[in-house]
């Protein structure tokens, strides 16, 4: 090939493949840093709205103008790819989704940031692995055991209760007072 071919001055007359991808590019360290902030965001918002029945997020986008909606773990895995390659993940577009089953990014980072502000972040979260009913196993952002559908936060009370001195005996009669099951 000569020196003045087109194919030369795109890279693909010195033996590269035009199809292969090129290697990532990584993000500058305020970028890595911004998306990594966001991940712990969405870890947060997760940890509160799923149990709440949110299925993800929504996000108004400034390039199109209309609203993308993510389920949580579709928005971790590109957040995870940005990091990773330095490239946004093309996604499809959510077929029909309901508004009301995501919550706006701006809202639930403000509502999250508000529960930290509280001393009421994720980390405060009280785990629970099995329903004290039925012992079935329940993940931590259950609201409700997938056995037997009793509520899972007065067992979680229970317990914050108990970790913060109060005899278990008395916690329990406060909480059949209130009205709530007994449980073992």
């Amino acid at each position: 090939m000569s020196a003045d071919d087109p194919l030369d001055d795109e890279g693909l007359g010195s033996g590269e493949d035009p199809d292969e991808e090129s290697p990532p590019r990584p993000l500058a360290p305020e970028e890595r840093e911004g998306v990594e902030a966001d991940l712990e965001d969405l870890d947060s918002m997760r940890a509160v709205f799923q149990p709440q029945g949110a299925k993800g997020v929504v996000i108004a986008c400034s390039e199109c103008g209309s609203n993308h909606f993510y389920d949580w773990e579709l928005l971790r895995e590109s957040l995870q790819h940005m990091i990773e390659t330095g490239e946004p993940r093309m996604h499809e577009p959510a077929y029909q989704p309901r508004e009301d089953d995501y919550v706006v990014w701006d809202y639930g980072k403000g509502y999250v940031d508000a529960l930290s502000d509280a001393g009421l972040e994720e980390s405060a979260s009280i785990p629970l692995t099995a329903c004290p009913w039925c012992q079935a196993p329940v993940e931590p952002h259950f609201g409700y055991c997938s056995r037997c559908g009793r509520p899972l936060a007065v067992a979680r009370l229970f317990r914050d209760l108990v970790e913060r001195g109060m005899d278990e005996r008395e916690a329990r009669a406060i909480l059949v007072r209130a009205g709530f099951e007994p449980f073992s």
